[in-house]
């Protein structure tokens, strides 16, 4: 389980080094919302890592879209 926190906890904070589409706007503009959720995924992994990955998901989409 440790693993694979630290897996997506990795690929969330790196998202903007690895997309295609990436630009500084949509990078600067979900920075909170990486930040809060590696720390939940450090903190639970559970209800809270879900959350605040909805919060996280729902930006990057509306940003790359």
């Amino acid at each position: 389980m440790r693993a694979l926190i630290l897996a997506t906890l990795a690929v969330s904070l790196s998202g903007c080094v690895t997309s295609l589409r990436s630009t500084p706007a949509v990078c600067d503009g979900t920075r909170s919302e990486r930040v809060a959720h590696a720390d939940a995924l450090l903190t639970d992994g559970g209800p809270l890592s879900v959350a605040t990955g909805s919060d996280l998901l729902s930006k990057l989409h509306a940003g790359c879209t």
